[in-house]
């Protein structure tokens, strides 16, 4: 049975992010939400298995019955499994089609694996040494740090008090439940290790910072990918690193939100601060995106159901619209709900970027599965509105049409502006992704996938994007930092990574860990080492450190291995 695929997150996803090794990760990552009809036309009950192929592979996934996804469309929680049937196209934007890819469905009594199997499957070496079950730095018995910051998503929320006892976190206050797992995942790891064939080992950061740094120094292409997750001060480490190797520097945004960048440098970006947002927006739009289960404090600290200066009486103040393929989490909280169908959002957009400008009468009685009936009182509710915002999330720039699609939310919002004020903001994934491309385009001029090969900074996503390198099988050397290409890049990117010499800059083990020749464990931002990040609207926040440990930041590890590069390629002109 044909049916079109979408991938998306899940509360359940996103709690396992820092358990990739365990089971809840694979669990939570290999389900697959199908309508009930779809169910009872592949005779499959709820919880049973089912076979979902595309022209990469074939995958297995346990299907659940969900009334919120329409027929004929597969849902399932972003991660390996999903990402094993994509293909490596990125059609010149450096991000793949995550979603609106047809694939054939249907019933199997095989059973799915985990997903550090998959990883093995492609040719990784699962990491089988021990890991620590406390916090580093952190003493015995009871200690509260107030005031902390969040590392987890783009809200980088800063009013959680953190509970410690006897070397592990028991409690997070004012934290979401994404935000309270990354603080009490353990199996962090305080040393490096290298891989020797099938084994690994524990070693020290001299060895494993002089191999790094010997595999970079000999490198005709590296890599250096990531960054999402670190510190702004180890992002400008990383680009005089690229610099000096001559490789090519990329976040990842250019799987995500590159499309959005893309955008914006056509057309520009009539953003705002989230301050802005509580204080003034009456219209919210979330329009291809999920904050209830990607950023969940986001509608209670700044839309939903906070009160601002002139917005004091909160949810009564604001109209809530939603646009999305399925009713999702967010969508049973909006006042609106537009259902539209998979890849029409470019449609709709210019449908009421007409009704705006007063030519609604040219268009059909129906536009992307949406009533035109509908859309005018969206537009008037639009127009009524004293300051509106419009998130906009990854299904635009993971479905067919990518920046196209957001460059056409930029021009309603532009058309909205002749007649009152609006903005529009990325909803942004990743704690320090916006930081990634603020720190980039400051330091080289541009925001993502930079190539030093020339000697000078060139831009051209889709052919110096990560995703499109490994594709092509230009690289021979891979530096992941604080990201996991394991869990989000497709099958047949990843693969190449068990073919080249791989470094992971990582304190946990993760699914690209088994496809790693060394992994060199820094502190965490936030927990033992600070540093600067970037919220989702651009404001910078200065990340404190609420323990002290021995374990060094990624900022010093990447220090040394450029002073160790450095000396190297002395060495080779003496």
């Amino acid at each position: 049975m044909k049916m079109l695929m979408s991938s998306g997150r899940t509360i359940d996803q996103g709690k396992a992010l820092y358990h990739k090794e365990g089971e809840s990760y694979s669990r939570s990552t290999s389900l697959c939400y199908l309508h009930p009809m779809d169910m009872m036309d592949l005779d499959i009950e709820d919880g049973e298995q089912i076979l979902v192929s595309s022209p990469v592979t074939s995958i297995v996934f346990t299907a659940i019955q969900s009334s919120d996804t329409p027929r004929g469309i597969i849902y399932m929680p972003l991660g390996p499994y999903c990402n094993a049937l994509l293909t490596g196209n990125t059609h010149s934007t450096g991000a793949p089609d995550f979603k609106g890819i047809i694939v054939e469905v249907s019933a199997t009594k095989e059973k799915s694996v985990s997903a550090t199997d998959l990883m093995i499957d492609l040719g990784g070496v699962p990491f089988d040494l021990p890991t620590a079950d406390r916090v580093p730095g952190c003493p015995d018995g009871e200690i509260v740090a107030q005031h902390a910051v969040c590392p987890m998503c783009g809200c980088v929320c800063d009013d959680l008090e953190i509970h410690f006892s006897n070397g592990k976190v028991t409690s997070v206050v004012n934290g979401c439940t994404l935000c309270a797992e990354k603080f009490k995942a353990s199996g962090r790891l305080l040393s490096p290790a290298v891989r020797e064939g099938n084994e690994w080992r524990y070693t020290d950061y001299d060895e494993a910072i002089t191999k790094t740094a010997m595999c970079l120094a000999h490198a005709k292409r590296p890599l250096l990918y990531g960054w999402s997750s670190t510190s702004a001060e180890a992002m400008q480490v990383g680009i005089e690193l690229a610099e000096e190797v001559g490789g090519v520097i990329d976040n990842c945004s250019s799987e995500c939100h590159g499309p959005t960048v893309l955008a914006i440098q056509e057309v520009g970006h009539p953003g705002c601060t989230l301050g802005q947002v509580k204080n003034r927006a009456d219209v919210v739009v979330y329009w291809a995106c999920n904050p209830q289960v990607a950023h969940p404090r986001h509608m209670s600290r700044y839309t939903t159901y906070t009160s601002g200066y002139f917005r004091k009486e909160g949810r009564e103040d604001r109209t809530i619209v939603v646009v999305d393929i399925r009713e999702s989490e967010t969508a049973k909280l909006a006042d609106v709900f537009l259902k539209i169908k998979p890849g029409a959002d470019f449609a709709v957009f210019n449908a009421l970027r007409a009704i705006v400008s007063g030519k609604g009468d040219i268009l059909p009685d129906e536009i992307g599965g949406v009533e035109k009936g509908q859309l005018l009182k969206l537009g008037d509710i639009l127009l009524g509105a004293k300051f509106g915002i419009f998130f906009t999330g990854v299904g635009l720039t993971h479905s067919r049409g990518k920046y196209k699609n957001v460059r056409a939310g930029i021009e309603l919002i532009d058309e909205l502006n002749r007649h009152t004020k609006y903005a529009l903001s990325p909803l942004k994934g990743h704690w320090n992704v916006d930081g990634t491309c603020h720190i980039f385009s400051l330091t080289t001029g541009y925001p993502f996938a930079i190539d030093y090969s020339r000697g000078i900074a060139y831009y051209n996503p889709g052919e110096t994007s990560g995703i499109d390198l490994l594709e092509r099988n230009e690289v021979d050397c891979c530096v992941v930092v604080s990201t996991d290409i394991g869990a989000h890049f497709p099958r047949t990117s990843i693969e190449r990574l068990a073919k080249i010499n791989t470094i992971v800059l990582d304190p946990y083990v993760s699914l690209t860990t088994p496809f790693a020749k060394i992994q060199l464990p820094g502190s965490i931002v936030g927990i033992d080492t600070q540093g600067t990040a970037y919220r989702m609207d651009g404001i910078p926040i200065h990340v404190k450190k609420i323990l002290d440990s021995s374990v060094p930041s990624d900022t010093e590890i990447l220090q040394r291995i450029l002073s160790e590069v450095r000396r190297i390629k002395k060495e080779q002109t003496v």
